[in-house]
């Protein structure tokens, strides 16, 4: 078991993506943050602090005007998707069996919990998540629980919501601006933007809402981007995101089989396609689970 933890761990402190589940008991899915207004604020000065447009700030939270008051609640678009976030494992496991027996001995004892898979060098890990905390003292506290009740190797792993390019769900459409750069032209269909940046094909495609800017799919394209920073081949992606929940492969283009890497967490999910060669990204694809 030592051995499957310190895998799992090994470089993945933060940048480990685990699914996770809403429980009734105290821990789940971070709460919405929003900022309370006071005294001195404006509109403006609480959209130049968290980087946003005094319009998209109105937008998101249904203003008419401009007049704010003290004591007020404002949700801030984009700031619980990239807040970081405290998963509790209680064991890790290479057969399902085992994590099956350990969910049980779990919940008599009552406490909840899920297995969640990781796929790391093409063999399947069956972790035991006990909670995920949008506050560090809840898992810290999780964790004592698990210890007192004969989980003496039960770890917190901390993990921000899955993003492109820093990009997660629930960010404004220029938010998203800001990381990749205006682009050359764009195509917009129904409720979708395609981006053009080199002339050639769409690099991102994002799905938005109109009335208020606020992103909840996005598709990203390598092949017609020129941004450095973004992984674009297989030994890359795993350095950003961990080892995947799950692999899959898929039919692609001229009869071909594609490969890809699936990862979920917080109700989103992030798709990595690879090309036929079995290492170079195709695409991305990120979106919000229903």
């Amino acid at each position: 078991m030592n051995k499957i933890k310190r895998l799992l761990q090994l470089g993945l402190s933060v940048l480990l993506m685990i699914s996770l589940l809403f429980f009734t008991n105290g821990f789940g899915y971070a709460d919405d943050h929003d900022v309370t207004v006071k005294k001195g604020d404006t509109l403006y000065s609480l959209s130049k602090k968290h980087n946003l447009t005094v319009q998209e700030l109105k937008d998101f939270n249904g203003l008419k005007n401009n007049t704010i008051y003290i004591g007020q609640k404002l949700l801030l678009p984009g700031l619980t998707e990239s807040e970081p976030m405290y998963a509790v494992v209680a064991g890790s496991f290479s057969k399902k069996d085992n994590a099956t027996k350990q969910i049980a001995n779990l919940k008599k004892k009552g406490i909840e919990a899920t297995v969640i898979t990781k796929v790391i060098y093409n063999k399947t890990y069956y972790c035991i998540q006990a909670g995920v905390f949008s506050k560090k003292v809840n898992a810290e506290k999780q964790k004592k629980l698990l210890r007192k009740n004969g989980i003496t190797d039960a770890y917190i792993v901390t993990s921000k919501n899955l993003h492109v390019l820093d990009v997660h769900v629930g960010f404004t459409y220029s938010q998203l601006l800001q990381q990749f750069g205006k682009p050359v032209k764009t195509e917009d269909q129904l409720n979708i933007r395609s981006l053009y940046y080199n002339g050639e094909g769409a690099g991102v495609r994002v799905n938005f809402n109109m009335e208020n800017g606020s992103v909840f799919g996005l598709q990203v394209y390598p092949e017609y981007l020129k941004l450095g920073s973004l992984p674009k081949e297989k030994s890359q992606v795993i350095n950003v995101y961990g080892y995947p929940n799950d692999v899959k492969n898929v039919s692609c283009y001229e009869s071909a089989t594609c490969g890809q890497f699936i990862y979920q967490f917080n109700k989103h999910e992030l798709i990595i396609q690879f090309d036929r060669d079995g290492k170079t990204v195709q695409y991305f694809d990120l979106s919000r689970l229903h």
